[in-house]
């Protein structure tokens, strides 16, 4: 039984299929659709892509697995009967379990955040409403500055819209920028007319008709607006977990083979809390290709291999107007961490090397030309490995360097 139809839920059900062709597969997804490209969806406002795209593996993926697909939301888990419980009250039963529920957006309770034109976008059926309610709008703000948040800004822009964002943090995208480096894609956005609001929150919505019409700020701003994103991250989907035995934080903890606390249940992706290689810790790392990771090593351990998860460290990469910022590892360098950079804000042009007694921990690279699918796995491996830079101090930063040199080195 496979809780999740995301990359988690879906890569485990293909590789379950794979190792035992005669097994009795389930798979449960909260929505009734078959697995698809989630960071897509973003693309569905400004008519970039259509619906029919999203479906990488096809919509007919599961009846190819012969897996049962059910539509329902797991509202419990009984790990001493072996079943779970949906939303309609039917009962099913498993041998195994995964768990990959993924996760839910948060959406900030503020006075009149019931009205009209208010979303969060995770979901086909999001994006979907938000592209309908764009076609209406003039003026878009969204909350948060992060990651989706600078996406989304350029459908908005391509379909006319006035966007404004607002971010409580100092600068854009604060969990891969610091307040140097952000200044590069800000500008950019300025340039762009995007209207942009730190070190400030939305304090309520305000309304007409039921629909709403602009933000208040805790500045006491009002800033107007016909639609409103809310793009401030995702909390784990194990609220059903509660009142079981399995060991939760702030998502399920689980050992190197994916296992959590009770025997024949696993969890992957957004809901798995790890050892981190880098923290030392358990922590949460809801990325697309973990995701993938986790759900595959997963299946096989369902199936008694004994295959372990070793760990990984976290790359994102943003693409807009016409460069790109690719971030992995921890790229503040904070407490006792050194750093080797460059930036150039005339040629829009940064490279960063975050060091932990000389040995990389995180990597920020930002500029026109990057080849993500080539250097995105050198990076990683160099990160993992903690590569020792003490050799490459003096030239790292020089134009003519090959990063491939440094990441080939691991």
């Amino acid at each position: 039984m496979i809780i999740g139809g995301g990359p988690a839920g879906t890569v485990a059900a293909e590789k379950l299929r794979e190792l035992e062709p005669l097994a009795n597969i389930s798979l449960i997804s909260a929505e009734n659709y078959a697995f698809y490209k989630r960071s897509k969806i973003i693309n569905l406002i400004s008519n970039s892509c259509e619906v029919e795209a999203l479906f990488t593996k096809g919509k007919d993926i599961y009846e190819r697995l012969k897996v049962n697909f059910y539509h329902g939301v797991v509202v419990k888990v009984d790990p001493d009967k072996n079943q779970i419980t949906l939303k309609d009250n039917s009962i099913i039963n498993y041998d195994s379990l995964l768990i990959a529920s993924g996760g839910t957006p948060i959406f900030l309770p503020l006075e009149g955040a019931h009205l009209k034109g208010i979303y969060t976008l995770y979901r086909i059926d999001d994006a979907i409403k938000v592209a309908q309610d764009a076609c209406n709008a003039k003026n878009a703000v969204i909350i948060g500055g992060g990651s989706i948040a600078m996406k989304l800004v350029k459908n908005f822009i391509k379909i006319g819209l006035k966007v404004t964002i607002i971010e409580k943090s100092s600068h854009l995208w604060p969990i891969g920028f610091d307040r140097k480096i952000s200044r590069i894609f800000e500008k950019e956005f300025v340039n762009h007319h995007i209207d942009l609001y730190f070190n400030d929150e939305v304090q309520k919505f305000n309304g007409k008709d039921g629909k709403v019409t602009s933000v208040t700020l805790k500045s006491s701003r009002e800033i107007p607006c016909d639609i409103a994103i809310m793009t401030i991250g995702i909390r784990p989907n194990i609220d059903f977990l509660k009142g079981t035995d399995i060991n939760v934080d702030k998502g399920i903890i689980v050992d190197k083979s994916l296992k959590s606390n009770i025997s024949n249940i696993f969890a992957a992706g957004d809901v798995v809390q790890i050892e981190d290689p880098l923290y030392n810790e358990p922590i949460l790392h809801p990325t697309w290709n973990n995701a993938k990771r986790q759900g595959k090593i997963a299946a096989e351990n369902m199936t008694g291999r004994n295959k372990e998860y070793e760990g990984t460290i976290p790359i994102q990469t943003i693409k807009s107007f016409g460069f790109q910022a690719l971030a992995a590892g921890i790229t503040h360098s904070k407490k006792n961490f050194d750093e080797i950079s460059y930036v150039s804000f005339q040629d829009r042009f940064c490279r960063k090397f975050v060091l932990d007694k000389d040995n990389l921990i995180g990597v920020l690279i930002l500029g026109k030309n990057i080849y993500k699918k080539q250097i995105k796995p050198l990076i990683q491996k160099a990160v993992f490995n903690r590569v020792n830079m003490n050799q490459y101090k003096t030239e790292i930063l020089k134009d003519d360097f090959d990063l491939n040199k440094l990441f080939e080195s691991t």
